[in-house]
């Protein structure tokens, strides 16, 4: 933590404002100041100054050990924390390791797990936070110990820091660093996202963790202000985000989920909310979950990937969580990433291996082992123990947790498994001593409370079969009430083993057990897709919505025979939106309707994605063809992927451009028929307007993100009303300037059929189903959808009497099959063909270096 001699220099301008707030209590920069002043003495009463070189804790956060922190930092004394949720053998065994002088403990704290203090100490002195621990020196004891004096003179010692690995699979292994690297990075963090004294910090991970101090120590020397979070309370997590007005958090994938989980059972509300910076890492994120977090936290979600051996390593911003979910991000200053076949030579990208690490921070040794290090290039790389894979564009992506290089990608499965209807958590283990023969994996699940009766069978069947289709074996499957997650986030395998096994048990004495293999029925439910988890509704949804999409472009050309673009899109919005403001009120209430101060960019991309769309769509549309607008409002996905570069930096990759090349060129086969003749007169400019109104509503589908928190319903509603008051400031100027004319009420009435077919179904029902479809399919499988659009358009031209030339349907055909492969490679699949081709194709998986073929 940081000394007495910052705290001063920031307390000389900031005296009364706030540095820490735990709870009820908050301590300004003064009153901070001086409890370090009285601790550093206390400290350094209890034991003899020059004997207290190194200094453990066992304590959740607590103001009270963000001081003794601060004062162990002020002596140059080693500050080590342990895992409160350890064994007590195993805290005995690391204190005697590190040969701590002192422990600071919360007393009550830990009596609550069953620890001894008294045992545990072993004889050292013991400084008690809760001030109740017989025989120990009682924190409360140091109120005042300074009268004013300056912190004791600490002795010259070199710098000394020691930290301890997870210890998922074992105990905990002390890692030792002899250089600070705090001002490097610190400042790097700081210029990159423009953290300032204004900033909040909410200190969520346990302060014995590496990140937890470290960045709970970035915030505090810039002279923010530290709020901690209770342990293991998602509810006043979820609270304190809105009630301090956080701007910046870091948590682990359990606490955010937590968190999450409050919010979507409405116990919980986190807007409005000042949040800028939200860092998640130290357990695998799943997709699904940093889908939900941007959803409902907005473009703050920030991921990072590193050890307690090398740092922080890899940042995934926003951006790269919405376009490479799985990945964990790139690289960053004074970071390099190799990945190593056994040989521990460097493999080329899509290639698995051991991951290897060289950086800055990187530590010097273990305490009392060697660190499994390499020398590449004149570099120094530190090998992990995690299995992954680079991309051509150096993002990185990891397979499993600490299992070796020649591990199944687990963190894949575990998602697939997580999709499964019922399922709120699932952690997969690889069997010990397959040897050669199949993989076999243990499974344990997380129900949700609302799954019915026989969903762990049915959960059990789904399972085996996703990992058959991987040709794995499902050893051992339990329901669990829950994951053993140490406070830092991670799975502890040995727990994890036990409680499987400890629930086997229980299961085979009740008669409950039942052999996977038994539930060949539930088996055959999952391999044809059945609706135990809704696939053949989501399927049946986006069907229709893309089939009613494609019918729109035949029905609006129709209508255009009779009544401008202007006035149909004014009376297809302006009945859609009141219809939805109805629904939006009926299912969320009146508040709903509130703009929360977003009413500015949902005045923007409302009038974007309504005006622009529908006018531009349907002006051009009036002199072009159904076909063509279908066609081209299919390239929505490849205008994403350009548009999210232009705006957010974030290129596509090879594919996706040979992709978008091919799309167009099918497009302008489409428009021109094969000859340049047909662009004669401006005959290209209709369905560049239908372009531009794709476009628009590109831009009006990535605003979604910028109102986090809010539901599909409500953004779509809100910014659907306010962007009717642009449609009709943009047609009364359309008819002011004599550009179209007023239509007569016979007129409309002569098109009712048409608009009843755009405002209900190609509107509203279709937004309803289009949501629902994606959120039981996900977005990957749900654009592949947006195919049928064009199809449908082109069907419907047939069915009409239409005749279409070879070019025209060539064209057409070129652009979809462009669209199916961008899909396929945003899936992954040509990522790793070259891979595939060395085991004789089959998985879609990369095979791990040193595999042998089958």
């Amino acid at each position: 933590m940081i000394p007495l001699s910052r705290i001063e220099e920031i307390a000389a301008s900031r005296a009364d404002l706030a540095a820490i707030v735990a709870g009820s209590e908050t301590l300004s920069w003064r009153q901070y100041a001086d409890a370090v002043r009285d601790a550093a003495e206390g400290l350094a009463g209890a034991v003899a100054l020059d004997e207290l070189r190194t200094v453990a804790f066992l304590s959740h956060n607590r103001a009270e050990l963000v001081v003794a922190a601060s004062a162990a930092a002020t002596l140059k004394t080693t500050l080590c924390g342990l895992d409160y949720s350890l064994s007590p053998a195993a805290l005995a065994e690391l204190l005697e390791r590190i040969e701590a002088d002192l422990l600071i403990v919360s007393s009550g704290f830990l009596a609550d797990r069953g620890i001894n203090v008294r045992t545990l100490a072993a004889g050292r002195a013991v400084v008690d936070l809760d001030s109740r621990l017989p025989g120990a020196t009682p924190y409360a004891a140091f109120a005042g110990l300074a009268a004013g004096r300056r912190a004791p003179n600490a002795p010259a010692r070199p710098f000394r820091a020691i930290s301890f690995t997870s210890g998922t699979s074992g105990t905990p292994k002390p890692v030792i660093r002899t250089a600070s690297f705090d001002a490097r990075r610190f400042a790097y963090f700081t210029a990159r996202y423009g953290f300032s004294s204004a900033d909040r910090h909410l200190a969520t991970i346990p302060l014995y963790h590496a990140a937890g101090g470290g960045w709970a120590r970035l915030f505090l020397q810039l002279g923010a202000t530290l709020v901690l979070a209770p342990p293991d309370d998602p509810l006043e997590t979820a609270e304190l985000i809105r009630r301090e007005w956080i701007t910046s958090s870091t948590m682990t994938p359990p606490i955010l989920s937590g968190v999450l989980r409050e919010v979507a059972r409405g116990r919980a509300r986190v807007t409005p909310n000042q949040l800028r910076f939200v860092l998640v890492g130290g357990k695998h994120f799943p997709a699904p979950a940093k889908q939900e977090a941007l959803q409902v936290l907005g473009p703050v979600i920030h991921e990072y990937y590193g050890t307690t051996e090398t740092g922080v390593n890899t940042i995934a911003e926003p951006a790269d969580l919405l376009t490479h979910p799985a990945s964990v991000g790139r690289v960053y200053d004074g970071n390099r990433i190799l990945i190593l076949d056994p040989e521990r030579k460097p493999v080329p990208a899509g290639i698995v291996g051991s991951v290897a690490i060289a950086s800055y921070m990187n530590m010097d040794t273990y305490l009392g082992a060697p660190a499994n290090r390499v020398q590449i290039d004149g570099e120094r790389y530190l090998i992990t123990s995690e299995a992954g894979y680079l991309d051509e564009d150096g993002r990185l992506y990891l397979l499993n947790r600490s299992q070796g290089a020649d591990s199944v990608n687990l963190y894949a499965l575990e998602n697939a498994i997580r999709h499964i209807r019922g399922v709120e958590d699932v952690a997969l283990l690889r069997r010990a001593g397959a040897g050669a023969g199949p993989v076999a994996v243990d499974c344990a699940v997380v129900l949700k409370a609302s799954a019915g009766a026989g969903a762990a069978d049915e959960v059990r069947a789904r399972a085996a079969e996703i990992l058959r289709r991987e040709r794995i074996a499902l050893a051992r499957f339990e329901p669990l009430d829950q994951i053993p997650y140490s406070p830092s986030g991670k799975v502890r395998a040995a727990a994890l083993e036990e409680a499987i096994g400890r629930a086997g048990e229980e299961a085979a004495k009740s008669g409950l057990g039942k052999p996977v293999a038994g539930n060949a029925a539930f088996a055959a439910k999952a391999r044809t897709g059945g609706t135990v988890d809704g696939v053949l509704l989501g399927i049946a949804l986006l069907a229709l919505t893309a089939i009613s999409w494609g019918g729109m472009f035949p029905v609006a050309k129709a209508a255009l025979a009779s009544i401008d673009g202007f006035y149909l899109t004014l009376l297809r919005y302006g009945f859609a939106s009141l219809i939805l403001i109805g629904i939006l009120v009926q299912v969320e209430g009146w508040r709903a309707l509130a703009t929360e101060g977003h009413g500015g960019k949902l005045f923007f991309y409302g009038s974007m994605g309504f005006a622009g769309f529908s006018i531009l769509a349907f002006v051009g549309l009036a002199h072009s063809k159904a076909e063509h607008g279908a066609i081209i409002m299919a390239l929505m996905p490849l205008i994403t992927a350009l548009l999210t570069w232009a705006i957010k930096g974030v290129r596509p990759n090879r594919v996706t451009f040979l992709c978008i090349a091919a799309a167009l060129a099918g497009v302008a086969l489409v428009v021109t028929r094969g000859t340049l003749s047909a662009l004669d007169g401006g005959a290209l400019l209709p369905d560049l307007l239908i372009l531009g109104g794709a476009a628009s509503w590109v831009v009006y589908t990535l605003g979604a993100a910028t109102v986090p928190g809010w539901s599909p319903l409500r953004y779509t509603t809100v910014s659907a009303a306010l962007g009717t008051v642009t449609i009709a400031a943009v047609t009364a100027l359309a008819t002011a300037a004599g550009f179209v004319a007023v239509p007569s009420l016979e007129t409309v009435w002569s098109v009712r059929a048409e608009i009843a077919y755009l405002v209900l179904i190609a509107a509203v029902l279709a937004v309803f189903s289009w949501n629902i479809g994606i959120k039981l399919l996900g977005p990957v499988n749900g654009v592949l959808f947006i195919n049928l659009v064009p199809i449908t358009a082109f069907a419907i031209g047939l069915a009409q009497g239409r005749a279409f030339g070879d070019v025209e349907l060539a064209g057409a055909g070129l652009t979809i099959g462009a669209l199916i492969v961008n899909n396929l490679n945003s899936r992954g699949l040509f990522r790793f063909r070259r891979t595939e081709r060395a085991v004789g194709g089959g998985a879609l998986t990369p095979v791990p270096v040193g595999a042998g073929g089958r």
